[in-house]
């Protein structure tokens, strides 16, 4: 190859170089700081003033940096260790990560890498260090964990179904209700908790969800033991960035027991009902009668004190009937306290 075919070569690695250097400085996402033995920073780029705050002026040298980064003297000193660690070391390069407090006192996570750059017969030896801000990822990281905490400790079964019926995910109630591990369940079609004359029903909701529409009502369903509870089931679509539904979410409550204190409660007004009605109607008759035939001079006072008695004693019959009723709601309501 002839010098001058060699020339365009050597020039387009120039500019390169010149260039560079600029592109590195004036970078607004990737955190890049050079340090020399010493300490002294070089080198602090636009991406690491606008992530972190300070400006190079404000930050001369490491040490700077590390107080302002890491102000909590105990993680400062860990993050110091990992750093001396691997200048003592014959590591040509290190990678950590840590979260720092910005200038605005934000806290930001940033995944690093330090490189050492050997010392040569014109340069000595510097670290380039080149940061990237993980923020974003870390706090879906943690928001996801907060979710799946608050799914596994929810009181409510959180149920993932996909759109053809099969179970995605299943929380620890959704354990305790249908009596099924979580093993025994994912993969499986939610269908096998509904029986046989409810199947049509139940598909013709799943169809409807699977379509973009909400759900929420009681069903019966089938525990593991084939025991049939009366389930509260808020079915919810969970679309795509398209639109489509991708799969359904299921939020399910054991609401037997629920009935079953409603009925309770039915029978005890039903009862009471009963029990008062008739005497109270009886009561109110009498009284009414007595006030008329007063009224028409057909009372003696001694009459009219024997027939009060007698309407005395109806209507402490009715108040002691009231005074049964209420102790037996009340102790039918502190067994369920227990119970619960």
């Amino acid at each position: 190859m002839t010098d001058k075919e060699k020339t365009p070569h050597t020039s387009l690695t120039r500019d390169l170089q010149d260039i560079l250097p600029q592109v590195i400085l004036n970078n607004d996402h990737l955190i890049v700081f050079c340090s020399d033995n010493t300490g002294k920073i070089l080198l602090w780029n636009r991406a690491a003033e606008i992530i972190t705050g300070y400006s190079h002026d404000e930050i001369p040298d490491v040490a700077t940096a590390f107080r302002v980064a890491y102000p909590d003297s105990t993680y400062r000193k860990i993050i110091a260790s990992v750093r001396d660690t691997f200048r003592k070391k014959e590591n040509k390069s290190v990678h950590y990560e840590t979260k720092i407090k910005t200038k605005n006192g934000q806290i930001r996570y940033i995944s690093w890498t330090i490189e050492r750059i050997p010392e040569t017969s014109t340069t000595p030896q510097f670290y380039v260090t080149i940061g990237t801000d993980v923020t974003h990822t870390r706090q879906s990281e943690n928001d996801a964990l907060l979710l799946s905490e608050f799914i596994h400790s929810s009181h409510d079964a959180i149920i993932g179904i996909s759109p053809n019926g099969s179970i995605l995910t299943w929380n620890s109630a959704a354990e305790d209700i249908f009596g099924y591990e979580e093993a025994e369940s994912i993969g499986e079609p939610f269908s096998r908790h509904i029986p046989d004359d409810k199947k049509k029903f139940f598909a013709s909701i799943l169809r409807n969800v699977s379509e973009g529409q909400y759900f929420k009502g009681n069903i019966i369903c089938l525990t593991k033991t084939e025991k049939q509870i009366t389930a509260g089931i808020a079915f919810s679509p969970i679309s795509g960035e398209d639109g489509t539904v991708d799969g359904i979410s299921a939020i399910i409550r054991d609401m037997t027991r629920e009935q079953s204190l409603q009925q309770t409660m039915k029978g005890y007004i039903s009862e009471a009902t009963m029990r008062l009605n008739h005497p109270t109607e009886l009561v109110e008759g009498n009284i009414a009668s007595l006030i008329e035939r007063i009224r028409e001079g057909g009372y003696e006072d001694e009459d009219i004190l024997i027939e009060l008695q007698v309407q005395q004693k109806a209507l402490s019959q009715i108040i002691h009937n009231l005074r049964e009723l209420s102790q037996a709601v009340i102790g039918h309501f502190k067994e369920i306290e227990k119970e619960m």
